[in-house]
């Protein structure tokens, strides 16, 4: 949303998607026709060609069919083998190269009895029903293939997301066994664990006091990886995905949780003019004892005993000196039992050249229990409407663009939760050391939609899917010339944005520039807090904050 577009377009209704299929069904019958019509036409020469002096009883023709399927590769922070490096929280996923295949079949129509001659006996007047059938079947199962049938919106194309890429999991099924469980304070207890056993790795001693969270295998693994002993300075988030999620059946003879992530990063390897940057997707496995309850969320970043609180050191092994309990292997808090890199590649931020975007004109990922969820969102807070949030939603954008511009995310220190500031800062830092600036003008929303409700005890949490446009190139700034995008021409890029907010707190949302504590003008320090109250505003105790922006071919829902 910019000032030339102050009221955005909201996105059309679902039954906006029936035209599409009613085109598809007329394309079906238009496809029938003309294969009745040539097959007619066939019939008719044939039978033309047997009345003709010395015609013959033989047709022979050939017909061929060519098909290309292209696959979207899977989104990851860098985009394809190059970052894209635009936009705040976009174009820093996987560009999506594809590659294309095709297949051609060439049939052959022989004559004889199963094209009729002369006559139409029975022999040929059954070959020609059969061979109608076979092309009409032909023509239904290619109508199907692209997304012709079924209710509801049109399937997307086979190309149309990241292949072999599983779904997410919903992790909402916890808490039938945790009513304390918090997906949103569940990922950052994840992102804070991930970062500080990378940080961690190059040090035995600091990893071993991580004993309670990391099985011994965990470690001896994140020790080895390469380059061994350099320290990790660095690390941000790009996705996680939760991949497989287990709970216990009752039979068991110690009843656990078990949960594994897919997780994608960038690691700043080394220290000083030696460092490196490395993409990194790998696996982690977590368990639980299926008795365990979530710890407060004031606890969930701290690494102390899981049982008692106490500093945990390394001298004990897997048990706590102060409480003698063994707290390792999920026995009281989650606890990672395998680690397995996937993908490890040494590649500084790309962030010149241009990325074609991914996704923009795939369907919305819709959570399946969204109106319900919402339905009780709104029950709960009736001044939190759609609109509502959707005019904080805007607010963000609006003031979201210009900062990243500037390279000085203090405007929005307010807007957004500490996670995402930090993901921001990182490439935020990374165009100041490339000397490059990431030019965003006219940038406007031009159309959005719901797509999941996350509802717990300590957190809501609201992801809409938005359409936007606007002009998204990037300059050298000490001259200014054009490295990547063009500053001539709109951009249109679609993302899905996730908001969320305390659990107990009510009221409209604010759409202006005021702490949402005291109400005075917006000023806040790095660490999230208000300067004039002292209220950390960052965490969604007081109002809605931008947790995440997720690109469309890395979303999962």
């Amino acid at each position: 949303m910019s000032a030339r577009d102050p009221q955005p377009r909201s996105s059309p209704p679902p039954a906006a998607a029936a035209p599409r299929r009613a085109r598809h069904l007329s394309r079906f019958a238009a496809g029938a026709a003309a294969a009745v019509a040539v097959l007619l036409l066939l019939l008719g020469a044939a039978a033309a060609e047997a009345r003709r002096p010395g015609g013959g009883h033989t047709f022979s023709g050939g017909s061929s069919h060519r098909s290309s399927m292209h696959l979207a590769s899977l989104g990851r922070p860098g985009g394809g083998h190059t970052f894209s490096g635009s936009r705040p929280g976009g174009g820093h996923t996987f560009s999506g190269g594809r590659s294309g295949g095709s297949f051609r079949s060439t049939p052959r129509l022989g004559g004889g009895p199963f094209l009729p001659g002369a006559g139409c006996g029975f022999g040929g007047c059954f070959g020609f029903v059969v061979l109608l059938v076979i092309v009409l079947v032909v023509l239904y199962v290619i109508y199907k293939n692209r997304g012709g049938g079924g209710g509801g919106p049109p399937a997307p194309p086979p190309e149309q997301g990241p292949p072999g890429a599983p779904p997410t999991r919903d992790l909402d099924d916890i808490r039938g066994l945790d009513p304390e469980f918090s997906t949103v304070l569940f990922e950052d207890f994840a992102y804070a664990l991930y970062a500080k056993a990378h940080q961690a790795r190059a040090n035995r001693q600091e990893l071993d006091a991580l004993a309670p969270y990391l099985s011994a295998g965990a470690r001896e693994e994140l020790a080895s990886r390469p380059p061994a002993g350099v320290p990790v300075a660095a690390v941000v988030i790009g996705a996680m995905r939760a991949i497989d999620l287990r709970l216990p059946s009752g039979t068991e003879p110690r009843p656990q949780v078990g949960l594994t992530l897919e997780l994608e990063s960038n690691l700043t390897v080394g220290a000083g003019t030696g460092d490196q940057t490395q993409y990194v997707r790998e696996r982690w496995r977590l368990v639980r004892d299926a008795g365990v309850r979530s710890r407060p969320p004031e606890a969930v970043r701290s690494f102390h005993c899981p049982n008692c609180g106490a500093p945990f050191g390394p001298g004990g092994g897997d048990r706590c000196e102060y409480c003698g309990e063994v707290v390792s292997g999920g026995r009281f808090d989650w606890s990672v039992v395998a680690t397995e890199p996937l993908e490890i590649e040494s590649r500084p931020p790309a962030l010149t050249g241009t990325v074609e975007e991914v996704g923009t004109d795939w369907p919305t990922v819709v959570h399946p229990a969204l109106a319900e969820r919402w339905a009780e969102l709104a029950q709960a807070d009736p001044a939190s409407g759609e609109q509502a949030i959707l005019a904080r939603l805007q607010l963000i954008y609006r003031e979201l663009n210009p900062a990243w511009t500037a390279l000085d995310l203090r405007p929005v220190r307010g807007f957004v939760s500490d996670g995402l500031f930090d993901y921001l800062q990182y490439w935020i830092a990374a165009y100041q050391h490339q000397g490059l600036r990431n030019q965003l003008r006219d940038m406007r929303l031009t159309r959005w939609q719901l797509a999941k409700v996350v509802r717990d005890k300590h957190f809501d949490a609201v992801t809409f899917r938005i359409w936007a446009s606007g002009r998204d190139f990037t300059v050298r700034q000490d001259n200014g010339e054009v490295v990547g995008g063009n500053p001539d021409a709109d951009r249109d890029y679609s993302e899905y944005w996730t908001l969320i907010r305390g659990a107990g707190v009510r009221g409209a949302p604010r759409a202006d520039k005021s702490c949402p504590n005291c109400g005075a003008p917006l000023d806040v320090n790095m660490a999230g807090q208000c300067v004039h109250c002292d209220a950390k505003i960052t965490s969604g105790e007081f109002d809605w904050v931008l947790s995440k922006i997720e690109q469309d071919e890395s979303y999962l829902g």
